[in-house]
């Protein structure tokens, strides 16, 4: 059956329901499932229509422009924000929420993120990250929402003269308040729950004389660090260095379990796709950053939940210019070929 965007529909299996927001190419269709479940693309077979179809959109209006304030630049930042991309099994179900680090702001920062359920040190980490970057930091398994889940994130903007000051800040993640901030964001080309920690980094302010702290030594250690740049010898030329790991860079990326991790029985199996798309999104960040201009993934054959979430994954992805699953001597019909602008 062929679905149409904005259409209701329904899992033939679970029940669940969603609407389309997008058709992909292969017989598949997005799906905005309902109750803050994210998106998720599934093969057409599986579902069936709820209701009768949405009526054409009418003809929109021209929109009057709005004249821009004078004191409004040309650049907008967002501030540091937390993003928690909903990771779906197969019946469209999260049971993990992978965590990223967003710095819109002008300035590098240092950070440290701690995250909790009750007094419990789930993980924490700490480093840097650019101006406008993102960074993968580590998931958060869906049941710890229902104990008392915790983020604690402390950073310092990079200033010309070294490290600023500290800014801290305590989120209390709760159910429904974290469900209700589902929303688009661009940077990681879907939905996920947003959180804006720091809506700037104000570089004259300090951090509030309640925030605790670090027993860590984590962010001390790393404002150290750049506070000993000033006195180090020049840095070694990052052309060379880029140079060499584009060199020693794999055009290829195994993504069956047992090329991934060591004991691939340890993963569990709802946990098994998320994996192998960690591993590609950090594959394809670090081509993006080498200039790579292709690569091969090799997912098998066939049209499993893999080679779907895969090409679900480059559809419309920030600096690919196309990508196929074509035959090829070396690989047959179980890669998939991308090729980078």
């Amino acid at each position: 059956m062929a679905f149409i965007i904005n259409q209701r529909v329904r899992m033939k299996r679970t029940q669940n329901v969603g609407t389309v927001t997008a058709i992909l190419p292969g017989g598949v269709v997005q799906v905005r499932w309902d109750g803050g479940s994210g998106l998720l693309p599934v093969p057409e077979e599986v579902l069936e229509a709820v209701g009768a179809a949405p009526p054409p959109p009418a003809a929109l209006a021209k929109p009057i422009p709005v004249p821009q304030q004078a004191n409004q630049g040309p650049e907008e930042y967002e501030g540091v924000r937390l993003a928690f991309d909903p990771q779906l099994n197969n019946e469209a179900e999260p049971v993990a929420f992978e965590v990223y680090l967003l710095n819109g702001t002008p300035h590098k920062i240092l950070y440290e993120l701690k995250v909790l359920t009750g007094s419990n040190r789930r993980w924490s980490k700490a480093g840097q990250l650019e101006a406008g970057g993102k960074k993968r930091l580590d998931a958060v398994a869906y049941g710890w929402l229902n104990e008392k889940l915790s983020c604690e994130l402390d950073c310092r903007p990079i200033l010309p003269e070294g490290p600023g000051p500290r800014h801290f800040q305590q989120l209390r993640i709760k159910g429904q308040q974290f469900f209700d901030k589902l929303e688009d964001v661009p940077e990681l080309y879907r939905d996920a729950h947003l959180y804006v920690v720091f809506p700037s980094l104000d570089t004259t302010a300090t951090a509030p004389a309640s925030a605790p702290q670090l027993n860590t030594g984590s962010l001390r250690a790393i404002t150290q660090q750049e506070l000993n740049k000033k006195s180090v010898a020049p840095a070694k030329n990052v052309t060379n260095f880029d140079l060499a790991e584009k060199l020693e860079f794999e055009t290829e990326i195994d993504l069956h379990l047992p090329a991934l991790v060591k004991d691939p029985a340890a993963v569990p199996k709802h946990l098994v796709l998320q994996t192998q798309l960690k591993h590609l999104d950090a594959y394809l960040e670090r081509a993006v950053r080498l200039g790579v201009d292709r690569v091969f993934i090799i997912h098998g054959v066939g049209s499993g939940a893999l080679k779907r979430a895969i090409h679900s994954r480059l559809h419309g992805m920030r600096y690919v210019r196309d990508f196929r699953n074509e035959f090829h001597p070396k690989y047959g019909t179980g890669a998939t070929e991308v090729i980078f602008d």
